[in-house]
């Protein structure tokens, strides 16, 4: 559970009445302006996952596609004009392997940055404006009860 506190006095009270409630600091983590860091707690920079998803994406497709272009020329006997054999051979692999890159790059971004990022983005924009985030962290019915201790402090609970 993330809850959205707007300033930094009802964060930490936030905090300190989960605690009195029998909540363990374990399983709670302050995250703002002198607290802990948003990388601290899994809150990664959008763009360097973004990049570790394409770069990813690269990767995989990039091979696959030369794979395949081998494949492809060994099976139909491409040919391609005033080249033999061999140097079709690079240049159909090559060529495919990087639309491949291309591809699998464009994917790769698209998917780190909605699907993977989402979260991120959402809670960094909170600290960006000066808000503080308090995450707890449990089971089920943990996290139920600490929704509604903190149902009154809560800005936007996630």
């Amino acid at each position: 559970m993330i809850a959205v506190l707007p300033d930094e006095s009802s964060a930490f009270e936030a905090y300190r009445l989960l605690q009195c409630h029998g909540i363990s600091p374990e399983n709670l983590a302050l995250v703002g302006k002198g607290y802990s860091s948003p990388d601290s707690v899994g809150l990664f920079n959008p763009t360097r996952m973004t990049w570790r998803y394409a770069k990813r994406g690269m990767f995989w497709l990039g091979a696959i596609s030369t794979v395949m272009g081998i494949i492809l020329h060994l099976i139909f006997k491409l040919e391609l004009p005033n080249l033999d054999w061999a140097h079709s051979l690079l240049a159909i692999s090559s060529t495919s392997g990087l639309i491949g890159i291309f591809i699998g790059g464009a994917i790769g971004t698209l998917y780190g940055w909605f699907f993977k990022s989402s979260l991120s983005i959402s809670c960094r924009s909170c600290l960006d404006r000066g808000q503080y985030l308090l995450m707890l962290e449990g089971s089920e019915s943990l996290t139920r009860r600490g929704r509604e201790i903190l149902d009154s402090y809560t800005v936007k609970p996630h």
